[in-house]
């Protein structure tokens, strides 16, 4: 159950963030895509819009090796699909991908299915709710971000919630915190670098 856990938090988790080094990501750049690099624990992300989502190519760092991990989100605040060493976690939604106007309804919701390795596992709810308006700093670069609370509750399995700070101008999350069932940080992303385009 726990690896299970884990690899659900993964799925969900949607953690991106840039360092601009005194040129900052515009909203044009983000089309050729975003390489992310965190130096320790390694992790490097590369980001590209795919329609109104995005694709994800990952590399994390676990017992001293490095682990590929690809994803696929139908907004960039909700993940569909995730593929990794444990295999594929999928999540489908009941409900119209509708989230670009969270600050005028304030809340969505759907029903949710989460399949692994293409086999139905267990049902429950997905919340995503809008806190407010705010602004993230990264290196000397400043962009307006909505405050989200991203909720997954599955039968049987302890809530997965993320705290997540979003940018509609680049659609990227810049920063995001894992949160316990108390909503206590359990655990926090943040990169070191950026650069645009896929390289090393």
């Amino acid at each position: 159950m726990s690896i299970l856990l884990r690899s659900l938090s993964l799925l969900v988790g949607i953690t991106l963030a840039a360092s601009a080094f005194g040129n900052c990501l515009t909203a044009n750049q983000t089309k050729q895509g975003v390489l992310l690099t965190r130096e320790v624990p390694f992790l490097s992300v590369f980001y590209k819009p795919n329609g109104p989502g995005l694709t994800e190519q990952k590399l994390v760092e676990r017992n001293r090796s490095l682990q590929p991990v690809s994803a696929v989100y139908l907004h960039p605040l909700l993940v569909e699909k995730r593929v990794g060493p444990n295999g594929t976690h999928e999540l489908k939604y009941a409900n119209a991908i509708a989230l670009d106007d969270l600050p005028q309804k304030k809340n969505w919701q759907s029903d949710t299915t989460l399949f692994i390795n293409g086999k139905k596992s267990v049902s429950g709810t997905t919340f995503i709710r809008f806190d407010g308006l705010g602004e993230e700093t990264i290196a000397s670069c400043s962009y307006k971000v909505w405050a989200i609370n991203s909720r997954l509750e599955l039968t049987g399995l302890p809530p997965i919630i993320f705290e997540q700070y979003y940018s509609p101008e680049l659609r990227l999350v810049l920063h995001s915190v894992r949160l316990g069932p108390s909503g206590q940080p359990l655990s926090e992303v943040r990169f070191d670098r950026l650069q645009i385009g896929w390289g090393n």
